[in-house]
């Protein structure tokens, strides 16, 4: 294309192909229309969402399922305020997106003119939420902004990624040629002297404990090593499901909210924690999880060393680095749990405890487990079901059960998966949503259709906010407000151009899943509780 006869617009999207992001979210707006002007002829796809929050939903199951960032395409304002509990979502799970937005004319910013869409400061609302938030005033500021946006989802913790340009400056003519863009620089090295007073503590441990969270999904070989040389326990957070195989001697599962483990994390003398920020949403019984043992934390992100937990030795690095030089530092031996018996007699009392209070949701995890192939992944809502299944869904590696645990967002599960099935379109994706936060997003079984995706929508339906219900009862509060109508869910599938089924029983939920994978097109399984 000659110098200057390409608008700023199709310079972003050209950027966009360039530095491997194929793949965009989002509803065409008269503001950032100019975004799509070469959009189809470019080599990345537009998914049109029903609602700009389903938009980056699906943009952060995209990377969830596949590692690779997609983008988010808002409008000024509205379209943007509309997707910030998204992109919180994502930020508070770790997890990269390209959100691009337009704003008003340059001109008329912080001026209070009361232009369409008009917010006193987007780039300020968006970094309440975004990890980088930039805003750029000429094509200079956009192939800049760009750059430092690709290069941040590239390095240290991910989180998503905001650059917001004005609608004229979309439409500006730029003599910009898209380029690759260098990438963020090498991630930190491990402090010799750390891994040092950290080795030696291992070695001298007598009980040692591992807590593995989402930073060491890519480090569960090192993991295992480490383990089987200290002959302790590791326990998971639910964004480090399946690091180890849940038959592992030493796994106890994502189990940090359950007595068993509480007891063996009191008991412990020596704590590793890596790759997690031990919050509350990790453990749900605390503001923060905390040891009467000696802690050291691996993290890649500095912010989280330097919280003011009460770490003992703290690793500045990569976790699967730190985990090897971890292991080279300590001697096998026989151990902790030789003496104490293994994982898999400690989760008894776990399953037991699930078993007494959760009988109905646990069997319908359990059919889950078995439709859903073992390279599947399934995409959970904020439900009963997924709080149980954040430890009773068996994962035997990573990536394969994904709930939005930081935010705690309802409406995450049917677009994020969505937008994992358009990342990875042979990989088994299902989604799995409570009565009443599915809809929060039921519009997007359109884009679903639309798209003819394979994919089944599991509804749990206790009719009710029953967690909140429960909760109540047990505070002594008149449950008000937890039960509302809720639709015909299977009619409502047949209305959007779904199938739409209800199933009874572990059975026909196994048998429902299976068929819903091989369907040419998005099946919505409404399980009641009262039928398993």
């Amino acid at each position: 294309m000659s110098a200057a006869s390409r608008t700023v617009g199709r310079y972003v999207i050209e950027m966009l192909a360039a530095n491997g992001i194929d793949t965009a979210f989002g509803i065409p707006g008269v503001h950032n229309i100019e975004l799509y002007r070469g959009l189809d002829s470019r080599r990345v796809r537009h998914v049109l969402a029903r609602h700009e929050q389903n938009a980056a939903f699906a943009a952060d199951g995209f990377a969830r399922a596949s590692g690779r960032a997609a983008a988010a395409f808002v409008i000024s304002g509205p379209g943007l305020t509309n997707a910030l509990t998204a992109i919180a979502q994502a930020a508070s799970d770790s997890v990269p997106m390209l959100v691009i937005a337009s704003t008003p004319v340059r001109a008329s910013l912080g001026r209070r003119w009361g232009v369409l869409h008009e917010l006193a400061d987007q780039r300020a609302t968006a970094a309440g939420v975004a990890g980088l938030a930039l805003h750029a005033s000429s094509a200079g500021e956009v192939r800049a902004h760009l750059a430092a946006a690709l290069a941040y989802l590239s390095g240290g913790r991910p989180r998503p990624a905001y650059v917001g340009i004005p609608l004229d400056l979309l439409a500006e003519k730029t003599a910009l040629e898209p380029e690759r863009c260098a990438p963020a620089g090498p991630v930190p090295q491990a402090d010799a002297s750390a891994i040092g007073r950290a080795g030696a503590l291992l070695e001298g441990a007598q009980r040692p404990l591992i807590v593995a969270g989402g930073g060491a999904r890519h480090a569960g070989a090192a993991l295992a090593r480490l383990a089987e040389a200290l002959d302790g326990y590791l326990v998971t957070t639910t964004a480090g499901k399946g690091v180890l195989p849940e038959s592992h001697p030493a796994n106890l599962g994502a189990s940090l909210p359950y007595r068993a483990t509480r007891e063996l994390i009191a008991a412990a003398d020596v704590v590793l924690a890596v790759g997690t920020e031990l919050a509350e949403t990790d453990v749900y019984t605390a503001i923060r999880l905390t040891f009467p043992g000696r802690l050291i934390r691996v993290d890649i992100d500095a912010a989280q060393l330097a919280d003011g937990a009460a770490q003992e030795v703290a690793i500045h690095c990569d976790s699967r680095a730190a985990l090897e030089q971890l292991t080279a530092a300590v001697h096998a031996r026989r151990g902790w749990r030789s003496v104490a018996g293994d994982a898999q007699a400690k989760r008894l009392a776990i399953e037991a405890q699930i078993a007494a209070h959760w009988s109905p949701a646990l069997a319908a995890l359990r059919a889950l487990r078995t439709a859903v192939p073992p390279e599947g992944v399934v995409f959970s809502d904020m439900t009963q079901i997924a709080y149980t299944g954040n430890y009773a869904f068996a994962a035997d590696r990573p990536g394969s059960w994904f709930h939005p645990a930081g935010y705690g967002t309802l409406g995450f599960a049917l677009p994020a998966a969505i937008g994992a099935k358009i990342a990875q379109p042979q990989r088994p994706v299902v989604a799995l949503a409570g009565d009443f936060g599915v809809q929060f997003t039921l519009q997007e079984l359109l884009t679903a259709v639309e798209l003819q995706l394979p994919l089944p929508v599991v509804v749990w339906n206790n009719q009710a906010l029953a967690q909140i219900r429960d909760d109540m009862v047990a505070a002594g509060i008149e449950p008000i407000g937890v039960a509302g109508r809720n639709p015909d869910f299977v009619g409502l599938a047949a209305a959007c151009g779904a199938r739409g089924v209800r199933v009874q029983g572990p059975d026909a939920l196994i048998q429902g899943v299976r068929a819903a994978l091989a369907a040419p097109g998005p099946t919505l399984l409404e399980a009641r509780d009262t039928d398993f």
